[in-house]
């Protein structure tokens, strides 16, 4: 029987299925490589923030975070900063889909040449915001980077996905996707990586991603990996409680802790744990994948 699994988390599924967009561009390809190449020249980072019309916390970045003087002098002084609107921008679209992109406001902060230094996503408080500066600002400065090469290159990706993105055809076929990944040579390579992630493919790829969180969190950052792993949790949390095992997930929770902040943690904690057994973790509203 073929199955269909939904990819789409909700600020993904808002963003491509619910705004009513006029078409208008004011990034461009070309605007991307221009603003890499004036840090290069200015010996500066990059920031580049992922967004939509219509999107509350992007919103609020914009009015209360971003303007902010301690933030404002970082970037100004650090950083060139690019902006791409995710459904007016085909460069929005491309780094999406480069980058596996979920939830808005994504952020990602690069060197000159294309490096990742790590990415983030979702509102960030003044202080929080201005953490995540200074933070890349000394990683970068030791040279250490992610695993994402530093191009887009677009014919690297097989059909499904480049349309999952760029046509929103977000409704993709498990065949399709497992088909793809089992030819691979290793499901820790980049774009297994990303279409995992980015197309929320389901269960039979849950404990191959849980085995490997260490790695796949150092190669690719905390975002899209503990976005996923939360997921993957509200999963188990299912199939532990048809036979009342808490002991299991509590069991795989603390495997995973590590990765995630002590906010984060008091949060997920608190949504997986509560009423075991005898609430249906699909009322949960926090659930990202059905």
């Amino acid at each position: 029987m073929k199955l269909i699994f939904k990819t789409a988390s909700a600020f993904l599924l808002l963003a491509w299925t619910s705004i009513a967009v006029n078409a208008q561009t004011s990034s461009t390809d070309e605007s991307w490589e221009l603003a890499k190449k004036q840090a290069k020249t200015e010996h500066k980072l990059i920031f580049a923030d992922l967004y939509f019309t219509g999107c509350a916390p992007c919103a609020e970045m914009e009015k209360d975070v971003f303007p902010d003087p301690k933030v404002a002098a970082i970037l100004k002084a650090d950083f060139v900063t690019f902006k791409s609107d995710i459904l007016k921008e085909e460069i929005g679209k491309k780094l999406c889909m480069k980058y596996g992109v979920t939830g808005f406001p994504t952020f990602l902060f690069l060197n000159a040449d294309g490096k990742v230094i790590d990415i983030a996503s979702g509102f960030q408080e003044v202080d929080q915001f201005t953490a995540l500066l200074q933070e890349a600002k000394e990683v970068a400065k030791k040279g250490v980077f992610k695993k994402y090469s530093p191009q887009i290159q677009e014919k690297e990706y097989p059909d499904f996905y480049q349309q999952a993105y760029m046509a929103n055809k977000r409704n993709v076929s498990f065949e399709a996707a497992d088909a793809y990944l089992k030819a691979q040579p290793s499901l820790l390579s980049e774009i297994p990586f990303v279409i995992i992630t980015g197309l929320r493919i389901g269960r039979q790829y849950d404990d191959f991603f849980l085995k490997n969180v260490n790695t796949l969190y150092a190669d690719y950052g905390k975002a899209s990996v503990t976005k996923h792993v939360f997921g993957i949790l509200q999963h188990k949390r299912k199939e532990f409680e048809k036979n009342n095992d808490l002991a299991s997930l509590k069991k795989i929770m603390a495997e995973v802790k590590p990765i995630f902040s002590a906010q984060e943690w008091t949060k997920f904690e608190g949504i997986l744990l509560k009423d075991f057994g005898a609430v249906n973790a699909a009322n949960n509203p926090y659930t990202l994948q059905k």
